[in-house]
């Protein structure tokens, strides 16, 4: 019976390190959606205003100033999507790790001594043994 009590404590390891990772990916969609629309918008209303202070107050041409926008707008791209990208693995989600592979160690042992118990108490078991104790 402790066979199946390991392999159930090992599914549920298993299944508490699925929900960890399952956490902490839609935490990286929804800030790269976030991340995505607030970019979006900054793109939109801040276009306007950076090519009047490129173009008025810093007096760049009608060609750099555009030109100067775009470069600002990858320049932002590129630092969101770095920080939307970065995965980083919080303890909750180490400890599951942790926990699965303690009981998967565990399971693999108990399945090891199932086995062993198997063999001595099976047929070829009595086998040997019958022919032990009659020398």
């Amino acid at each position: 019976m402790h066979f199946f009590d390991v392999g159930k404590s090992a599914a549920q390891a298993e299944v508490q390190l699925l929900q960890q990772k399952a956490m902490r990916i839609g935490r990286q969609v929804a800030l790269l959606l976030v991340a995505a629309l607030l970019g979006f918008f900054s793109l939109i209303t801040g276009h306007a205003l950076l090519w009047a202070i490129f173009r008025y107050e810093f007096g760049f041409g009608p060609v750099t100033s555009p030109a100067l926008v775009f470069f600002v707008d990858i320049f932002l791209a590129l630092v969101f999507a770095f920080f939307g990208r970065r995965s980083y693995l919080y303890p909750a989600e180490v400890e599951a790790h942790l926990n699965r592979d303690r009981r998967l160690n565990e399971l693999r042992q108990s399945f090891n001594m199932l086995s062993l118990a198997t063999l001595v108490a099976g047929p070829l078991g009595r086998f040997v043994g019958s022919k032990l104790r009659r020398r």
